[in-house]
């Protein structure tokens, strides 16, 4: 099966809201408070993040993607954000394709992505290294 990863365009991201955000949901919820639905949609509508998907022939979204780029002092990266949905062994082959290409004609060095230790198999055999784990706490309260 031929699968198709693409952005959408910002004057369609409205349209394609019902079938992304269920997609999405699950991602926002791991965000441990980031950001929630509303702010996500907001960020696309307002083209602080591109939201791409991945579908078969039948063109039914069975993925969405959320990404931005960054600027370190010493690169600038694509970064995969958020990410949803089914089939991930399908259109994986696809997406990197699409990123690593996308990056390569905006001037990024590459790409990366936050994710679950569930993306480290995959991506690995597409050449991608790293297995960061990402820690975090709260900021410690102040004196009262």
């Amino acid at each position: 099966m031929t699968w198709t990863v693409s952005a959408v365009p910002p004057t369609e991201v409205k349209a394609a809201w019902p079938a992304v955000a269920p997609l999405l949901a699950p991602a926002v919820a791991l965000s441990n408070g980031r950001m929630d639905m509303a702010s996500l949609f907001a960020w696309l509508a307002d083209q602080r993040y591109i939201l791409w998907v991945a579908y078969p022939t039948d063109r039914v979204i069975r993925a969405a993607f959320v990404t931005r780029e960054a600027r370190y002092p010493r690169k600038a990266m694509l970064v995969v954000d958020l990410c949803g949905g089914s089939e991930m062994h399908a259109w994986v082959n696809e997406a990197d394709r699409v990123f690593r290409g996308y990056a390569h004609d905006a001037g990024l060095d590459g790409v990366e992505l936050f994710g679950r230790a569930g993306w480290t198999k995959p991506l690995k055999a597409l050449g991608w290294s790293g297995g960061i784990v990402l820690l975090e706490t709260k900021a410690a309260e102040g004196e009262q």
